[in-house]
């Protein structure tokens, strides 16, 4: 790896990652709480395939930011510790917002699963195993969006594996690797179409086997953390080219202008993965060279250090105003969208505490060991707003956690 100097912190990844959090937030409240009167294929269904690709983009970030904070030498036991307390807690307060809802509230028809307030999905989502399970009443139950985070464990759990075993890649054959995840990715979607099992919806032309399988099955979406991990070798190591507008956009474009003609599958993210990759890596590019301008704005910056709680706190607070109002109202477009809006303010004001006081305290407190009064009390997450400080680690104390 050439012997240069990298900005510590990448604060244009940190405003993605609000970016990529509000779409799925956006999602929710528009498409899953039934505000609208519409049908299921809506050309307001657009938000979907947006929000799952805003996964997608999670998994790779998720990736890619580790391997750039990776410190050389650092033990596996560290590393696991501060994952443990950067998403840990704040799960915990989603799935017992969720439970809650479920339990001492009611289930109502504005839930996604029937299935959702069994002991067993409870359980299962509180220890973050749900999406090793093909049945919709777990890997839905309760919190809905945590099971991204169940897919994040499993890969937190390999990421020491995985980057030393990336790392021993020599640097001229890192391009052909990306390329090689990159094209998995592209044909995963495809292979899952050959999954059988039931039907989960009605309207969607697939059945639940499938979605699990391209969706929520860890082990598949391991190659997008993967192509993640290359993605920060190829910039680390000035391998990548040279990142135009045109050669940025155009993959998501293209890709996603294709999916109405491509098999459901495709739908699910998995397919924006690469071109997501390249967003990202010209991200990083432009914070290196000083050319970023609205990605590392201080609010949205802000926003994006309280991403992870809005992930996590949104959906349990849409479902209990939804039951409040009525989970079978609906509404015409401009008052459904003004409460769009309302639920979405709510929720980052929601995240935004959940961030100042309850996550930040946590990190400061057990994400690293307590050596004495000259120990940083500075969180892993916290400082993103502060200015890059090159050195010769590219290992900045900043790790944006994906949701």
């Amino acid at each position: 790896m050439p012997d240069k100097v990298l900005p510590a912190r990448l604060p244009s990844l940190t405003g993605l990652r609000f970016v990529l959090a509000l779409c799925v937030v956006l999602c929710h409240l528009s498409l899953i709480s039934g505000i609208f009167d519409l049908e299921p294929d809506s050309p307001l269904r657009v938000m979907e395939p947006i929000a799952t690709s805003a996964v997608s983009g999670f998994f790779v970030l998720s990736g890619f930011v580790l391997t750039w904070a990776h410190v050389p030498g650092e033990s596996h036991r560290a590393f696991w510790r501060r994952r443990f307390w950067r998403i840990v807690p704040t799960h915990v307060i989603g799935w017992a917002l969720a439970v809650a809802f479920f339990t001492v509230i009611v289930a109502t028809p504005a839930t996604v699963m029937p299935d959702g307030d069994s002991a067993g999905a409870a359980v299962a989502s509180l220890f973050l195993v749900q999406s090793w399970i093909p049945d919709a009443g777990f890997f839905f139950s309760f919190n809905a969006p945590a099971w991204s985070i169940s897919c994040e464990a499993f890969f937190y759990a390999l990421f020491p594996v995985l980057l030393a075993a990336v790392s021993k890649i020599p640097t001229r054959r890192l391009g052909n690797h990306w390329a090689a995840l990159a094209a998995a990715t592209l044909l995963m979607p495809l292979v899952s179409t050959f999954v059988p099992g039931p039907q989960l919806y009605d309207w969607m032309p697939t059945n639940a086997t499938s979605i699990w399988f391209v969706y929520l099955c860890p082990p598949v979406r391991l190659s997008e953390f993967v192509l993640g991990i290359l993605t920060a070798r190829l910039v680390q190591t000035g391998r990548l080219p040279h990142l135009n507008r045109t050669r940025v956009a155009a993959p998501a474009v293209v890709v996603f202008g294709a999916l109405p003609f491509l098999p459901t599958q495709y739908a699910f993210g998995m397919a924006m993965a690469a071109p997501l990759a390249l967003i990202i890596a010209a991200l990083t590019r432009a914070d290196i060279q000083g050319r970023a301008r609205l990605m590392r704005h201080p609010r949205l910056v802000a926003l994006g250090e309280a991403s992870f709680a809005l992930y996590l706190t949104h959906y349990p607070l849409m479902l209990t105003i939804r039951h409040m109002l009525g989970a079978e109202k609906t509404f015409a477009v401009l008052p459904g969208a003004l409460f769009v809006v309302t639920l979405t303010v709510l929720s980052i004001a929601l995240s935004l505490a959940v961030y100042r006081y309850y996550e930040l305290p946590i990190m400061r407190r057990w994400a690293r060991p307590r050596t004495g009064a000259s120990a940083d009390p500075t969180p892993v997450d916290a400082g993103a707003m502060r200015a890059p400080a090159p050195r010769k680690s590219t290992a900045p104390e900043h790790e944006p956690h994906l949701g």
